[in-house]
């Protein structure tokens, strides 16, 4: 109605853009409808912009998840790393506690506890700081993220499981600790 007013009042209007978010059925539909309904437009769908919009949308969903995979990886790394350290510096600790009659349980517990614990402080601080990331990101896209409160427990148990994965291995070589040989001093 707005641009059949324009033209009855001798005012001309070469170009106007309206910018929609949709998928290119409902774009070529929406043109149907305005060519059918009002005779000065002549509707056309500006494609290039669309396609790399949806271009750049599929790349960048790849490499986030390219890069969480990646962090994802060197975090079990780190972690593994770091029990392992752990594990070596607490041998005579441990040694003493199978020699006073301790189960394999008991340590594998105690050390798969420490480092699960740690993990869910670790997932519950990924999630603050990602939310707080991905502001300062949708900044760059003059968007705004609005929070999931369904993604902190799926962090949480993330965080968690990537953390007993990597704890494996140390806690194997815990209880392979031979008390005889730590004890004696070799």
């Amino acid at each position: 109605d707005d641009l059949e007013a324009l033209t009855k009042d001798d005012k001309r209007v070469d170009i106007v853009e309206l910018s929609v978010s949709a998928t290119s059925d409902k774009l070529k539909s929406y043109i149907d409808i305005i060519d059918s309904n009002v005779d000065a437009v002549s509707a056309r769908l500006v494609k290039r912009l669309t396609s790399s919009e949806s271009t750049v949308l599929t790349k960048l969903q790849a490499l986030v998840f390219l890069v969480t995979a990646v962090v994802l990886i060197l975090t079990m790394i780190c972690v593994a790393t770091t029990m392992t350290a752990v594990v070596t510096e607490r041998r005579k600790e441990i040694g003493l506690r199978k020699a006073l009659g301790a189960f394999d349980k008991e340590i594998i517990w105690e050390f798969m506890g420490e480092g699960l614990f740690l993990g869910g402080i670790g997932g519950i601080a990924g999630s603050i700081l990602g939310f707080i990331f991905a502001q300062f990101v949708s900044i760059v896209f003059s968007s705004s993220i609005s929070f999931q409160p369904l993604l902190v427990p799926v962090t949480i148990i993330v965080s968690v499981l990537i953390t007993g994965l990597a704890c494996l291995v140390p806690v194997r070589n815990a209880i392979d600790v031979d008390p005889a040989l730590v004890l004696k001093g070799e």
